[in-house]
């Protein structure tokens, strides 16, 4: 799933959008990948959280536990595929009394020399809505 080039450690800048697009939370991350499993630090505010993104399956029909310790701590379940060295996942969440939202999280392996974990918000009717960008490099 996650190529081996990418196993390892990494660290870089972390973005977490919450109101203003163009005013992201800035913290420095971490970023630890093995086959199957993305580990991930990250802060808001001065207050360390993290997250694990655990794959199972076939390449065209992933499967993936997240948690987080901000965003979803009771974990959420996500679907996806690996393709091309990056690792597309969906899931959906409730919001309150509305329809249920989306969450999108990319894994991107492309770079040889850059793992990036890229998440966004998906409104039930508009376009996906960045929430996080962290980008590792050795």
């Amino acid at each position: 799933m996650i190529p081996s080039t990418h196993h390892g450690a990494w660290r870089g800048p972390n973005r977490l959008w919450l109101e203003d697009p163009a005013a992201p939370e800035r913290s420095e991350g971490t970023l630890e990948a093995t086959a199957s499993t993305v580990k991930y630090t990250w802060s808001f505010k001065g207050a360390a959280h993290h997250g694990e993104i655990s794959l199972a399956g076939p390449a065209g029909a992933l499967a993936a536990t997240w948690t987080d310790t901000w965003h979803a701590e009771q974990g959420m379940l996500l679907h996806g595929l690996s393709q091309d060295g990056q690792i597309l996942l969906y899931g959906t969440y409730p919001a309150g009394d509305g329809p249920d939202w989306g969450w999108r999280i990319e894994i991107d392996g492309r770079d040889p020399e850059h793992l990036g974990l890229r998440m966004f918000n998906v409104p039930p009717a508009g376009a996906a809505v960045p929430a996080v960008d962290l980008r590792g490099t050795r």
